[in-house]
This record gives C-alpha cells, sequence and structure tokens, in this order.
C-alpha cells in the first residue's frame, strides 16, 4: 500500500521510551514553610497551655501534627497533584497505621496499672 492509499485520520505513534515534558506546578513553598512554622509554634505553646486533663493537650498536639503531616504530603510530596489512583493506594499504609495505633492505646494507657502491680509481683518473688 502506498503512502497515498492511508487514511489522513491515521497519526503515527511517538517513538517508544520517548517521552513529553509536562508543565511544572507553581506551588507557593515559602507559603507552605510559613504555615508549617506557625502550626509548630502552634504545637510548643500547647505544651504551656493550662488545659485541664492531659489526653486533651495530647489530641490537641496530634490534631496539629496531623494537619502539618498532611500539608507536606499534599504539597512536598506532590500529592495535590496526582491522579485519584495515588488517593487510594495511600488508603492502605493510613489503615494500617490507624489500626496500629488503636490496638497499641490500651496498653499505653494501661500501662501505669500493669506496671506497678508487675513489680510488686516481681518484689513478693524476690522476697
Amino acid at each position: 500500500m502506498s503512502d497515498a492509499a492511508q487514511p489522513a485520520s491515521r497519526l503515527p505513534e511517538p517513538a517508544h521510551g520517548h517521552t513529553e515534558p509536562t508543565p511544572h506546578h507553581k506551588v507557593n513553598y515559602l507559603a507552605v514553610f510559613t504555615t508549617l512554622v506557625v502550626l509548630t509554634v502552634v504545637t510548643v505553646a500547647v505544651a504551656f497551655i493550662h488545659i485541664e486533663r492531659e489526653w486533651q493537650k495530647v489530641l490537641l498536639a496530634l490534631t496539629i501534627a496531623s494537619i502539618k503531616a498532611a500539608a507536606v504530603i499534599y504539597y512536598f510530596m506532590h500529592m495535590k497533584f496526582e491522579g485519584k489512583l495515588i488517593y487510594l493506594i495511600l488508603i492502605v499504609p493510613v489503615a494500617f497505621c490507624v489500626i496500629l495505633v488503636v490496638s497499641l492505646l490500651p496498653d499505653v494507657t494501661f500501662a501505669p496499672i500493669f506496671h506497678d502491680w508487675s513489680t510488686k509481683a516481681w518484689r513478693l518473688v524476690l522476697r
């Protein structure tokens, strides 16, 4: 078949292994950095605020830390510019992290009770 007999709508394929450059997304890294510094100062300030219950102080600090982590992932790791599939892939490690934290909470929460009991038990055994 000659070149003249090919349909006009058919374009030649690009060479394999050749990619076209895509435009770089503009991110205001200075604003993101400033936000992270301000949130770090707020986290330190939370430690000095008089809050009656310690768990509320810890929850507030962890919330601020989660916001900072989300900003780092979103901007510095360029998740803002990714497709939807990468968010689906991100769900698995985040779910494992939540499961790990929730499963360790009883151990951390009741550690003083078990620690006091176990030290008394060892004292009885060693005497």
